[in-house]
């Protein structure tokens, strides 16, 4: 991405001056003054991307702070303040708290870094808050504002993040950041793409000399997979993991994803119909995150996506579902595409069986023209259609309770779903014409 759409970008969303306490929205202050409150006599800190967004006048319930002081212990206390659940770290004295509100709190304290070995988990100690600073990622996420008591601010930037911000620009802060933690490009990545920013010249080369280092085979694969799901999360998903694919980063975590980009064009349709899934009820409850890994694996041989599963290690039940589904979905849309059946009753045979991340996929694939209408008539409309009859109704007319019941209302669906069937007396008369002799009480 060119340097001229991000700084576009930046003047579209435009650097502002930190908000004055008072114009913050009155549920922040009450978090930010019990903070301050918490905290005392220790200086706390607003930071990160909380501090950022606010800056580009972006609204932002996830709120990073920094202690300098046991950020574990000021979270205990804030939480008693603010009646939230508390979950510590304190291997590296963090905290974090989820409120009511929908706002989640961070806490840190103030520390500075040191990586034993590349991609490893760094080792912390207690600094100050410009030490702390300075171990961040990326200029944009290294400002801070100090709470007080009905204050918020000066902002302090010692690296230049408000400047980077006006210039629309990914900056790195260290020569070896990307190999003490490699998924930092992964961060890189979104920021860039989110904001449509651009990487500074020397954080380009810092990527292009971490891959050319092959940093990823260091990366354990759960936090490749923790990447990869934040990725699925921004409205521009595929272009972000594009991007990676493109900067070598992909190859890098497994090289059988050397060969993704013959399924971005999936990728892209993956988020048009995760887009319009408001419209089509079947598809409300999916995950996306399950549905982009879908895509990412549809195109592989299924040995090769089993092993790129095992590369990224997601939790236990996941893998097997995106096992399941990946079988499923393929199944289905080579079914449809040899179809020539194409009543409600034979798409509802091929989609009710599966899940919301599966039937997204079969939308995705390249299916056309009436095929493709037959299956979104489904998903917006047919899907609802069922039978008025129910099992008190097959008692009254005789019908001993047990499997036929099943295959009866199966029966009365698809007939119902191809306008076969449209009153209650419609039903019976099917019922009694085809079903007469199984399972009668006589």
């Amino acid at each position: 991405m060119g340097t001229d759409a991000g700084l576009r970008e930046v003047d579209r969303l435009g650097v502002k001056q930190l908000p004055r306490f008072r114009d913050l929205h009155p549920s922040v202050r009450r978090v930010l003054e019990a903070a301050h409150k918490a905290a005392v006599p220790h200086p706390i800190y607003a930071v990160g991307g909380y501090v950022r967004d606010l800056l580009l006048g972006l609204r932002t319930v996830d709120i990073d702070l920094v202690v300098e002081g046991d950020a574990v212990a000021v979270a205990q206390r804030l939480g008693q303040y603010l009646k939230a659940v508390v979950t510590p770290h304190p291997r590296f004295r963090t905290a974090r708290l989820r409120l009511a509100e929908g706002i989640t709190l961070d806490l840190v304290t103030a520390r500075s870094e040191r990586y034993p070995k590349p991609a490893a988990l760094p080792d912390v100690r207690p600094a100050s808050l410009r030490e702390d600073l300075a171990r961040r990622d990326f200029s944009i996420n290294a400002m801070a504002a100090r709470l007080g008591r009905h204050r918020f601010g000066p902002l302090i930037d010692p690296l230049g993040g408000a400047e980077d911000l006006r210039r629309g620009r990914i900056r790195v802060l260290h020569d070896g950041s990307f190999v003490d933690d490699p998924t930092r490009i992964f961060r890189a990545a979104r920021f860039e793409a989110r904001y449509r920013f651009a990487f500074a010249r020397s954080t380009r080369r810092l990527i292009e000399a971490a891959v050319d280092g092959r940093v990823m085979r260091n990366v354990a694969g759960s936090r490749i997979f923790t990447e990869l799901l934040l990725i699925t999360k921004e409205p521009s998903a595929p272009r972000i993991i594009r991007r990676l694919s493109d900067l070598g980063i992909l190859a890098g975590v497994h090289a059988k994803l050397s060969r993704l980009p013959v399924v971005f064009g999936l990728l892209e349709r993956v988020r048009q119909v995760l887009h319009r899934r408001r419209t089509l009820p079947p598809l409300q409850s999916c995950a996306p995150a399950e549905a982009y890994l879908l895509g990412m694996l549809y195109g592989l041989p299924p040995r090769t996506a089993a092993a790129v599963v095992r590369r990224l290690d997601p939790p236990p039940k996941m893998s097997a579902k995106l096992a399941a589904d990946l079988i499923a979905c393929r199944r289905t849309a080579c079914r449809l595409a040899r179809a020539m059946d194409l009543r409600q009753s034979r798409i509802a045979r091929l989609l009710d069986p599966l899940s919301p991340e599966a039937r997204i996929m079969v939308l995705a694939t390249p299916v056309r023209g009436s095929k493709r209408q037959a299956v979104s008539e489904y998903l917006t409309n047919s899907w609802r259609i069922v039978p008025v009859l129910r099992g008190e109704d097959l008692r009254r007319l005789g019908f001993r309770p047990g499997p036929i019941y099943r295959e009866i209302f199966a029966a009365l669906r698809s007939a119902r779903l191809d306008g076969q069937l449209h009153t209650r007396r419609d039903e019976v008369s099917f019922v009694l014409r085809r079903f007469t002799g199984a399972s009668l009480q006589h």
